[in-house]
């Protein structure tokens, strides 16, 4: 992880929890460390965080847990903006489940994320 997702770790699992409150199924990270043989992988709080650029802007994305979110991308892309602790979640990107040879990429939706109208990446 990077520096500003390590720091501010809490911000994204707020979002994630507010997005999948709505109807979303985010990605979680799962942890390893407790799963053995024949049990249930755990999933942990906080979401998979990717990072991108979209139209020259650092941000991050969400990857739907499954193929897909469970929700509309339009109705996932509606719930933004979001203000968390004065941090501003713009969505900026939106991707539909793809399969590519023997390549799959599920839903993902990408975000920039500001304070006081600075990206917090710059």
């Amino acid at each position: 992880m990077n520096r500003f997702e390590k720091e501010n770790q809490h911000l994204f699992i707020a979002l994630a929890s507010i997005l999948n409150t709505k109807g979303a199924d985010i990605d979680m990270e799962s942890d390893f460390d407790h799963w053995r043989e024949h049990q249930e992988i755990k999933y942990t709080n906080v979401p998979y965080i990717g990072s991108g650029y979209y139209n020259g802007l650092e941000g991050f994305y969400f990857r739907a847990r499954r193929d897909f979110f469970g929700i509309s991308l339009e109705e996932l892309k509606n719930s933004f903006p979001i203000t968390i602790d004065g941090y501003k979640f713009k969505c900026v990107s939106t991707s539909e489940f793809e399969v590519d040879d023997d390549r799959t990429w599920f839903e993902s939706v990408g975000f920039i994320i500001t304070r006081n109208g600075v990206n917090v990446l710059k």
